[in-house]
């Protein structure tokens, strides 16, 4: 029975979930579907396309925020959710944030972000900038928060006594804050 793309994206998010971004090759990946490397490329024509592919699926559990919250609290849910899909898989932040760059990822997260921030009256621009304040924050602290513990896990460093969860609140209410003092001077 031939593989579908479907295949293909559920064998790749396993083998970062269980080995890391490092070692999500495609010829990894074509041994775990008992293919030939070259038949990966029938449903992602680059390995950029696959690891954007992997960022959407991993984004995919980040919900539509609902219109009740205000817009600062659907900033800071959309952005707790972001962080807890990406602490789903290992070194996906990673992933997500090579997505970003590459220009090919296609969640809507980012759009959830622009959309309450307007709803608080930001202009266009000003919005824009409060999504990549925030989406930067979260990749950036997820990548430091999964390579610290594969650090851990590997004795390439002792335990922390870093309680993440906190440092995560306490940096997300600070850029919250701001966006929301300035929300009225940028619109």
């Amino acid at each position: 029975m031939a593989n579908t793309q479907r295949d293909v994206l559920e064998a790749a998010l396993a083998i970062l979930d269980e080995f890391g971004l490092a070692d999500l090759s495609m010829r990894r990946l074509a041994t775990a579907l008992d293919i030939r490397p070259s038949a990966l490329y029938w449903h992602y024509p680059n390995k950029q396309t696959l690891l954007a592919a992997v960022a959407d699926e991993v984004l995919a559990a980040v919900p539509e925020p609902t219109a009740g919250p205000s817009w600062t609290d659907q900033l800071r849910d959309t952005t707790v959710a972001m962080r807890a899909a990406m602490l789903r898989y290992k070194d996906s932040a990673e992933v997500i944030s090579s997505a970003y760059a590459s220009g090919l990822i296609t969640s809507p997260v980012g759009d959830h972000l622009v959309t309450a921030a307007r709803a608080g009256g930001m202009a266009d621009d000003a919005a824009q900038a409060a999504r990549t304040a925030l989406s930067q924050f979260v990749i950036g602290f997820t990548i430091e928060q999964q390579t610290r513990e594969q650090m851990e896990r590997l004795n390439v460093t002792e335990p922390s006594d870093r309680d993440f969860d906190a440092e995560f609140d306490a940096g997300l209410d600070l850029i919250v804050t701001g966006i929301r003092s300035l929300s009225g001077q940028l619109v």
